[in-house]
């Protein structure tokens, strides 16, 4: 039998770099197109605007530093629950609180959050969304009092 490439010709090693070439270029391209559709690579949106206004989140942590208050994260069964207590350990009451939970690989699976007071210094919401995994919960006030958090999550 005879051999195709024996004797090796011109043609045969043109066909060849086309081959590894165009392997090459369809593997990038894919890889490429998957990874643009399922993370943007921005964490933030506006990045650059908040980073011209960061003297300004320097100055709201340094308010809600010198309130003191503290704030602990709870799940039970479908809610989440946030209490607040000042200084003294008193329950913080009367807040607007408003968040965000954000998927760690998703973006396209944050939801907005709006809580309600439950009862005294403590405010709840159903989560709206969620799924198993590792979340992080953004919450902060609307109004005058500075107070923001992040915490970490695991949703079972």
């Amino acid at each position: 039998m005879r051999n195709p490439l024996n004797p090796l010709r011109g043609w045969h090693v043109l066909i060849m770099i086309l081959a590894f070439f165009g392997v090459t270029i369809g593997v990038n391209a894919t890889f490429i197109t998957l990874a643009l559709q399922t993370h943007p690579g921005e964490d933030v949106p506006r990045s650059y605007v908040q980073g011209l206004n960061y003297n300004d989140t320097l100055d709201r942590r340094e308010a809600q530093a010198a309130l003191g208050w503290q704030a602990r994260v709870n799940l039970v069964e479908q809610d989440l629950l946030v209490a607040i207590s000042d200084a003294d350990g008193a329950p913080v009451t009367g807040l607007a609180l408003v968040g965000t939970l954000i998927h760690r690989a998703d973006t396209g699976r944050d939801c907005p959050l709006d809580f309600a007071e439950a009862r005294p210094g403590v405010y709840r919401v159903a989560l709206p969304c969620g799924g198993t995994g590792d979340w992080r919960l953004q919450v902060h006030t609307l109004g005058d009092a500075p107070f923001e958090m992040v915490s970490e999550l695991w949703l079972p």
